[in-house]
């Protein structure tokens, strides 16, 4: 089935949170507006669930409920995970977690420890999120909390996948599955076959892959959860991509994406809207593509994402750059703004990625000392980071430039 919007439960919370109001017991009205909250953010409108969440927070206050105040914080840090307001989610968080220190809350900890280390995963600060993720676990163990040590391992598994440590990985994967089944969890069922199908992926077995997204996907629906459906979609659209069958990527992207909407999570909607421009380019579609990188330039732009601000530029950089648009002043715009983003945020690989943009815009105006310059400067980065056989793209590049004058892009 699809996911639909469950009125009925919205109306029992609503009635329980009206008569618990008219008997002035602030306690059950706390937990009635954090209900409606958990249940706004799942069904996409976020605005009504921070303002349950908030009301909630002030309930609790009141009847000096310091769990629920710190419940309060963490949820409204999740919300503006979801918005894509990852400072704003950090600080929530971070009440939270010193709450729950204070109340000695083991179980709370670890959420807490656990939802702060995926910020720091998505922030790409891969080792603060591994210890993190330890701590949640090593206090997960100590409770006997099941359901916590599989989030916990699959957590940990994520991180090992994006080092390229994949039998490791695999190993947390399977294990946080386990721990899903026995504790009856089928919403984190489904992320595991997710997580296993991403690893099959990374690895170059798209059929595995492409089963275990399908398996997610199924129980997802069975399930009826909006966002657990739009990442297995979002997955098997890079599986369909890799295999080079366009038109079925974005079809997923695309079902992906509304899914994404519905739920308001505005980081994924750009990710999607990056993949559908990649896409189109790979279509020759580049007036396609470039509507698609400036919708997510202007998401990126809204969430304060600078990571995404600087590929999206990078990228709309070099669609106008093609000989499609060949429009080389609103390349040149996108270029510096790249480079901006790039240098605020010190990703020396996306600089090195610019710069080498940068000396074929150059190279396309005839100015040949100023493509070498910027050439150079993207060599330079790449060896420094070990990225050689870019370098030596680079490298060739510039030779060619020099020795027959050719205007040849790297």
């Amino acid at each position: 089935m699809d996911p639909v919007h469950d009125v009925a439960r919205e109306t029992r919370l609503l009635r329980a949170l009206q008569k618990h109001e008219e008997q002035g017991d602030r306690k059950a009205m706390s937990l009635d507006c954090y209900q409606l909250g958990v249940w706004h953010h799942d069904q996409g409108g976020l605005d009504a669930a921070v303002a349950m969440f908030r009301r909630a927070l002030v309930l609790c206050e009141a009847v000096q409920d310091s769990q629920g105040v710190a419940a309060a914080y963490a949820r409204l840090g999740l919300v503006f995970e979801t918005r894509g307001d990852l400072d704003q989610a950090r600080f929530f968080l971070e009440e939270s977690r010193q709450l729950h220190e204070q109340i000695q809350d083991l179980n709370g900890l670890a959420r807490d420890y656990g939802y702060i280390g995926f910020l720091d995963f998505q922030r790409g600060d891969h080792a603060a999120a591994e210890e993190a993720h330890r701590r949640a676990l090593a206090l997960d163990e100590q409770t006997n909390c099941t359901a916590g040590q599989a989030e916990d391992w699959g957590n940990l598994g994520t991180v090992m996948a994006s080092r390229g440590r994949y039998d490791e990985a695999e190993g947390m994967f399977h294990r946080s599955l386990k721990l899903y089944e026995e504790a009856g969890d089928r919403r984190g069922v489904g992320g595991q076959y997710r997580s296993l199908a991403g690893l099959w992926m990374r690895r170059g077995e798209l059929d595995q892959a492409r089963t275990f997204y399908e398996l997610g996907l199924g129980l997802h629906r069975e399930l009826g959860w909006p966002l657990g459906l739009a990442l297995a979609q979002d997955g098997l659209g890079q599986v369909a991509e890799k295999e080079g069958r366009l038109d079925k990527a974005e079809e997923h992207y695309s079902e992906a994406m509304e899914r994404f909407l519905q739920c308001g999570h505005r980081q994924h909607v750009a990710s999607m809207r990056r993949r559908l421009g990649a896409v189109r380019l790979r279509q020759d579609d580049h007036q396609g593509a470039a509507e698609h990188f400036e919708e997510a330039l202007d998401l990126c732009e809204e969430m304060g994402d600078r990571v995404g601000v600087a590929r999206c530029c990078k990228q709309l950089g070099d669609i106008y750059l093609s000989p499609a648009a060949d429009d080389l002043e609103r390349a040149q715009s996108m270029f510096d703004r790249a480079m901006s983003a790039y240098h605020a945020v010190g990703d020396e690989k996306g600089e090195g990625s610019v710069y080498a943009s940068q000396g074929n815009l150059a190279a396309r105006r005839g100015e040949v000392t100023q493509a070498i310059a910027m050439w150079t400067a993207a060599s330079e980065r790449y060896r420094k980071l070990g990225i050689e056989d870019r370098a030596k793209e680079i490298d060739t590049a510039m030779k060619r430039l020099w020795g027959r004058g050719s205007h040849r892009v790297a």
